[in-house]
């Protein structure tokens, strides 16, 4: 699994550098590893090998400054640091789904199952600059590892891929297609450039 998490992300950066300057600048390179640890033990359960992986190559973008950094992932969301990561997981933990989420650590719905207000097996990997949230689902059941959207007034909601790698596969696609001059059937898979060098999806040029 880890192979093609490396892959994706040498196509992803690789596009990046060339076309979008401004987004691929803004990508930091991996955090110190006892972080990913300290995000585990609070987390509690052990994190999937294609996060991790993704994790070993970057740790994100800054979601607090650099605004004109663009959306890596479809439609308008960033990668958090690990720290980020963890400062979300913490404040968004307080609130968990009565319904789901036991005092024993246990849930009682599956992976890939709505949640809300929040469900302590949801780990943040991205955020958006309207507070929603990418959180991979470490809940039991077929879905495990699925990356679900999630925001305050909602909950998570909709699981948006089946797991980081498939994110990940996605987007270097989309940005192999931008770089073909191919463009996609669907407005929202369409990757924009805008003028600042940033990458965007699904709007207008300018």
């Amino acid at each position: 699994m880890t192979e093609p998490v490396t892959q994706a992300w040498q196509r992803i950066t690789a596009v990046l550098r060339e076309h979008a300057p401004a987004t691929a600048h803004a990508i930091h390179p991996a955090g110190p590893a006892d972080n990913i640890r300290e995000l585990e033990r609070i987390v509690g359960r052990r994190l999937p090998a294609d996060l991790l992986t993704w994790w070993s190559v970057t740790d994100g973008v800054d979601d607090r400054r650099d605004y004109h950094a663009g959306s890596l992932i479809p439609t308008h969301f960033m990668p958090l640091s690990v720290t980020r990561a963890r400062e979300e997981y913490a404040g968004n933990a307080e609130y968990p789904d009565p319904g789901c989420c036991t005092a024993y650590g246990e849930h009682r719905k599956p992976a890939g199952e709505p949640a809300f207000p929040y469900c302590t097996a949801l780990v943040p990997v991205c955020r958006s600059i309207d507070g929603g949230l990418l959180c991979v689902d470490l809940r039991p059941g077929q879905d495990h590892g699925c990356v679900m959207t999630w925001y305050a007034s909602e909950g998570a909601y909709a699981v948006e891929w089946d797991d980081v790698t498939a994110m990940l596969a996605y987007v270097a696609e989309r940005l192999d297609d931008h770089a073909a001059g191919r463009v996609p059937d669907r407005p929202e898979s369409r990757v924009v450039i805008d003028n600042d060098g940033a990458l965007n999806w699904g709007m207008a040029a300018n």
